[in-house]
């Protein structure tokens, strides 16, 4: 895939203040719907463009290019933003998601400047109008279709991990991923950086997405918008008070083309706890995939302060460096060093594979402190009220993991 952000196609400078008489058409989907654009001006915005026409003779009388794979709404979308810097206008209503992460790929392999982050803000203020984020097969979808690191796969995890914090039906949501998707959601959550969820895009988009807001219409519900969602779309996730369970298609119906895809909810505020109705057979073992979950989220809070672990986790926190901290004989007495930093890479690494191995880690970090500090020692009792708080959270597991998959725990 070419890269998310392609430099500009071409040194020159345009101006509309100069002529450019000669257009292109561009057939567009299975159908070949014509679309004119000019093509001094495609090829300024686009490298594909530029390194197509580079290849043809400039005396053609007709120029034409084919693009069987690219829907006509997404390649419209894509011709607004070339022509004017928008993705959609201030007026309108902004597309679903399944078109605008189809504009994101189609701006990536036609190397359209800017077009792919300007479709991020797009996606981001399409959340904050639905306060959805996409259905978990659209969500998987965009995930295999994007390389490791891209952008959009990076927010559509992060939207995930807020989802996961925030909702009740965090626990159906997550045993709906595929493992490697999971995967990818754990190093988000073990982030200490991860926080809470926003009110709104965020603050790297906040300039560009609040000129969309203004004058976009709110999408209201009425008497014909559905409970469920389409066959085939994958489950909608129940919404937390006071939003309710709806379809989230933003995005508007153009040429009989069907709605977009049902989306799961984005809370944006907590929600005062409710019974959800998940069918857990009671006894069921989770497995080690959900439990990683639960040391994501528990190595995240560890390393993440302020808060009540930041007092207890300072002398843990980084590898001992001998001579700095005053214990030149530190590696001598102790020799499998362990510190929180350390499992934390660990987990972004996804080295465990259960998360019995992480605590274990854990707990090396006190064996080390006890063989070498001697009772009674400052260091020695931090260790022991460390000690304390952690194994009263692991051992929290079962119920964390309960209330995320919606039962109240007994």
């Amino acid at each position: 895939m070419a890269e998310d952000d392609p430099a500009p196609a071409a040194a020159a400078t345009f101006s509309w203040r100069d002529p450019h008489p000669i257009f292109v058409i561009v057939l567009v989907g299975q159908e070949e719907i014509p679309f004119g654009v000019h093509k001094d001006l495609v090829c300024n915005k686009s490298a594909f463009f530029s390194s197509h026409f580079e290849m043809q003779s400039n005396d053609q009388l007709e120029h034409i290019v084919k693009l069987p794979e690219v829907e006509p709404e997404v390649f419209g979308l894509a011709q607004n933003f070339m022509y004017t810097r928008a993705v959609f206008q201030h007026d309108e209503t902004p597309p679903g998601y399944d078109t605008l992460i189809s504009l994101y790929h189609a701006g990536a392999r036609l190397e359209i400047h800017g077009l792919c982050k300007e479709t991020l803000h797009a996606m981001e203020e399409c959340r904050r109008i639905t306060q959805h984020i996409p259905a978990t097969p659209l969500l998987v979808q965009a995930w295999e279709n994007t390389p490791d690191g891209s952008p959009l796969r990076k927010l559509l995890l992060q939207w995930a991990a807020e989802y996961v914090r925030s909702s009740e039906s965090r626990g159906e949501f997550t045993r709906s991923l595929p493992h490697n998707v999971l995967s990818d959601l754990v190093v988000v959550m073990s982030n200490p950086d991860f926080g809470v969820v926003k009110n709104g895009p965020s603050s790297s988009s906040t300039s560009s997405s609040s000129s969309l807001s203004q004058g976009l219409p709110s999408r209201r519900r009425n008497a014909h918008d559905t409970d469920h969602a389409a066959a085939g779309d994958g489950p909608e996730w129940p919404v937390p008070p006071p939003l309710k369970h709806r379809h989230s298609d933003a995005g508007h119906k153009t040429n009989g083309r069907k709605a977009s895809r049902a989306s799961l909810p984005a809370p944006l505020k907590p929600s005062k706890k409710q019974r959800v109705n998940i069918s857990i057979a009671p006894g069921r073992p989770f497995d080690e995939a959900e439990k990683l979950v639960f040391c994501a989220d528990l190595i995240g809070r560890m390393l993440s302060g302020p808060g009540f672990w930041t007092r207890l986790v300072g002398p843990f926190k980084d590898a001992v460096n001998p001579l700095a901290d005053g214990v030149p004989d530190y590696l001598d007495k102790i020799t499998r060093p362990m510190d929180l930093s350390t499992i934390k890479a660990k987990m972004d690494r996804r080295e465990y594979a259960t998360a019995d191995d992480f605590a274990a880690d854990v707990r090396q970090i006190c064996k080390n402190c006890y063989a070498y500090h001697p009772k009674g020692n400052p260091t020695w009792e931090a260790c022991a009220k460390f000690e304390d708080h952690f194994e009263k959270n692991f051992a929290g597991m079962e119920k964390w993991l309960l209330k995320m998959g919606g039962e109240e725990p007994a």
